[in-house]
């Protein structure tokens, strides 16, 4: 992990873009239901609340928060609270697990990119593979502090 942890980021709904790809974090099909795949797509104006989160802390004042689907009302969510590295990232209807909070650290070299590493399993967000393909999977995975794991916060306004 390369970054601080205090909150970098204010509440409310942003568009998260892969460093790597261009591309941005997006519900697959921006489907509604719990379980639906979570990927990386083109910018797509049919689908632009399916690539929109709301982020809220999880606390007051700290660096955990909660990303919601702005489309489906879903929060990103690490799929059966798995600690593995590899394991799914889905969306999933809002609990009290630490599977749906993320630390988002801000790259100091890197002004305006993140990681957002999993509360549950201290894994970070990544795209599968380093994946620059519109539809690759977005997954946990162990820091190598590589372009596939970096973020973009763009605010919507």
């Amino acid at each position: 992990m390369s970054g601080e942890t205090a909150p970098v980021v204010a509440a409310g709904p942003y568009r998260l873009r892969n460093v790597g790809s261009g591309l941005l974090l997006e519900v697959h099909g921006s489907a509604r239901g719990s379980g639906a795949n979570v990927q990386q797509g083109r910018e797509r104006e049919d689908g632009a609340g399916a690539q929109q989160w709301q982020l809220s802390p999880v606390h007051e004042g700290a660096a955990l928060y909660h990303l919601t689907n702005v489309h489906s009302g879903k929060r990103l969510d690490v799929a059966n609270a798995s600690t593995e590295n590899g394991a799914n990232v889905q969306q999933w209807k809002a609990n009290n697990y630490g599977a749906q909070e993320w630390l988002i650290e801000q790259h100091l070299e890197a002004s305006g990119t993140v990681t957002l590493v999993s509360f549950i399993s201290g894994l970070v967000l990544e795209v599968a593979d380093g994946s620059t393909a519109d539809g690759a999977n977005v997954q946990q995975g162990e820091d190598t502090d590589s372009p596939g794991q970096w973020w973009q916060l763009e605010p919507v306004v």
